[in-house]
């Protein structure tokens, strides 16, 4: 059986890195995933057929940059639309737009990665060269703060290469703002805080940077 399992949301290290020509399609494909991946729990046969034709399509997008997702929709359905034939696939209630922007996603999300991780590693090499102690390579767009259910904000020790993840998400049941502090080692080690509120999660984030050499 052919799985692709639901991807994640485009996380707060990745929207900061979406080019704001792109935002709207990054809202595109992650709508066209949030359709495609329910259908395993009404309609496991169509699910099927969906996943596979998203298989051969991300094999399709492999080489694609953003401006290729942007304007290659047309000629994806097209693609999608031949391999469906080859393989004999029924696709006569498939959305095809829909399978196709999917597939796209991963594709997009890939390239998200690629770019968070060059600036990353900019950051890091021009903090390095100021003398800084830590650098911040992630933290939330200014145009989306407060709107997402999760804010994240990533800081690396340049001598190390630990991080230090600050996060304010809300809880559930309450609506109530809930602040963590994580360290992540270079070996992968993790220690995390939960604090009670923003004095005590900016002191702990403070008190960690210090206690990290």
């Amino acid at each position: 059986m052919n799985n692709i399992p639901p991807s994640p949301a485009f996380g707060a290290d990745q929207s900061s890195a979406i080019p704001p020509e792109y935002r709207a399609l990054a809202t595109r494909l992650r709508a066209a995933e949030d359709q495609v991946f329910p259908l395993v729990m009404v309609d496991a046969d169509r699910y099927q057929r969906a996943i596979t034709l998203i298989g051969q399509l991300t094999a399709y997008f492999a080489d694609s940059t953003l401006a290729d997702l942007e304007s290659g929709h047309a000629a994806a359905v097209a693609n999608a639309r031949e391999i469906a034939s080859r393989q004999a696939l029924p696709i006569a209630d498939l959305d095809l737009d829909m399978v196709v922007d999917a597939a796209m996603s991963q594709r997009f999300r890939a390239l998200l990665m690629l770019t968070a991780l060059d600036r990353t590693s900019t950051r890091v090499e021009e903090a390095r060269a100021a003398g800084l102690a830590w650098v911040t390579v992630s933290e939330p767009d200014a145009a989306t703060l407060g709107m997402s259910p999760t804010q994240e904000w990533v800081e690396v020790h340049i001598a190390s290469g630990a991080e230090l993840v600050r996060s304010v998400s809300m809880q559930p049941s309450t609506g109530e703002p809930v602040f963590r502090v994580t360290l992540v080692d270079p070996a992968g080690g993790r220690e995390t805080a939960e604090c009670p509120d923003r004095a005590t999660w900016l002191a702990t984030a403070d008190e960690w940077r210090h206690k990290t050499t």
